[in-house]
């Protein structure tokens, strides 16, 4: 009789040790996923020259260029040149140290600003942040050939130059 209970007490131990065992792992699963997720949803990694910064080396049309300064000396006075594919200043934001050592600002690079930049298309290739003033290096980015999922289906700014003005 002794040895029909500790069977029966042996095959509901093995029972609750498996789903111990089944429940560590699908929670160990669960867990790896999620962390996964996690480090998709901020691929920043730090482009840095000096006390500037640019959050990511690739971006998408449409995206934001997110661009840090921090930390500028008092002899630090120049501005930023956002030089496009083609080689033409597509932007400039001017700073000075002393009058303001930090301070954040984004662009979204499109085709309403530059007429040289007909299309969405001609947004594409290497980009290039040059400091002038300065003797920091210029930080390099590239913009590809795809839409973030907001822009997809958006085309402000990113439309074809009306015809008679196409330069290219």
């Amino acid at each position: 009789m002794k040895i029909k209970q500790r069977s029966k007490k042996k095959k509901h131990l093995g029972k609750i040790i498996m789903l111990i065992v089944l429940a560590g792992i699908v929670a160990a699963i669960v867990y790896s996923y999620y962390q996964q997720e996690a480090s998709k949803g901020q691929p920043w990694v730090w482009i840095t020259s000096g006390p500037f910064s640019i959050n990511k080396n690739q971006y998408k049309l449409g995206e934001h260029i997110f661009i840090v300064v921090s930390d500028l000396k008092p002899t630090d006075v120049g501005e930023i040149d956002i030089v496009d594919p083609k080689g033409d200043t597509y932007s400039k934001i001017p700073f000075n140290g002393t009058i303001k050592s930090s301070f954040k600002q984004f662009f979204e690079p499109n085709t309403e600003r530059n007429l040289s930049l007909c299309n969405a298309t001609s947004l594409v290739g290497h980009w290039n942040i040059i400091f002038d003033g300065v003797p920091y290096k210029s930080i390099p980015f590239e913009i590809i050939n795809e839409y973030i999922p907001e822009y997809s289906n958006k085309t402000e700014g990113l439309d074809t130059v009306p015809k008679g003005l196409d330069p290219c």
